[in-house]
């Protein structure tokens, strides 16, 4: 734990939390760090979830199976970012979808309920249920992005709404996604090979710039180079 106090620390979710009371709040949240390897199931659907999870290294794939194990990406998840908040908040609700650690990944659990039920007035609790409502804040603004993207029309709409987006979120015009193509794919619910020739497409048209998951947009008036 100690060799991560530091990333702990930075996370949006403890923001605000005076240093000396930085282990005490741990404890009362019953904080329990575990390690995972490349493909290694992080959240099992149908399980109930009595945890928040808060990434501190590595990176970890949200898909949603179906009956018969066929799986699609609707999300990912990087260091220092919370996932199975809405779950966990929930008091042990079921998952409905399943994380895969994509490389070797740390994963600091929370049982959000230690903090909800606390009665001490304790000085972190204001701040820290503020940061948890900022967290679910922030991801349902991520979900209505989603749908968004995907209710466009077309695999070019659903595209240009996305990167569009990034950039934005990113705040600039040359970023990474968090996705490879098939995720992309997947998140976008679209045909990977109609996404391929779509994205070649608006690169030759002048729109970005890109290699792999890296993307630079341009103004139409620019060149490509």
């Amino acid at each position: 734990m100690e060799k991560h106090l530091e990333m702990i620390r930075k996370a949006h979710i403890f923001r605000g939390i005076p240093k000396e009371e930085f282990k005490v709040m741990l404890e009362t949240l019953d904080s329990q760090l575990k390690n995972y390897s490349a493909g290694q199931v992080v959240l099992k659907s149908g399980r109930r979830v009595r945890r928040a999870g808060l990434l501190l290294e590595g990176s970890v794939e949200i898909c949603r199976e179906d009956f018969w194990g066929s799986r699609r990406t609707i999300g990912s998840v990087q260091p220092g970012e919370l996932f199975a908040v809405s779950f966990a908040a929930a008091e042990r609700a079921v998952a409905d979808v399943t994380c895969y650690a994509l490389t070797g990944s740390v994963v600091l659990w929370l049982n959000l309920h230690g903090i909800f039920d606390l009665r001490d007035g304790a000085g972190y609790h204001a701040a820290l249920i503020s940061n948890i409502m900022s967290a679910l804040a922030l991801q349902n603004l991520d979900l209505n992005a989603k749908l968004t993207h995907i209710t466009r029309k077309t695999t070019r709409e659903k595209l240009l709404s996305y990167l569009s987006e990034e950039a934005w979120k990113q705040n600039t015009d040359e970023f990474d996604i968090p996705f490879s193509r098939q995720q992309l794919a997947d998140y976008l619910s679209v045909e990977r090979s109609a996404m391929s020739a779509e994205l070649s497409r608006l690169q030759k048209q002048g729109y970005f710039i890109s290699k792999r998951s890296h993307f630079r947009l341009l103004k139409l008036q620019e060149e490509a180079e």
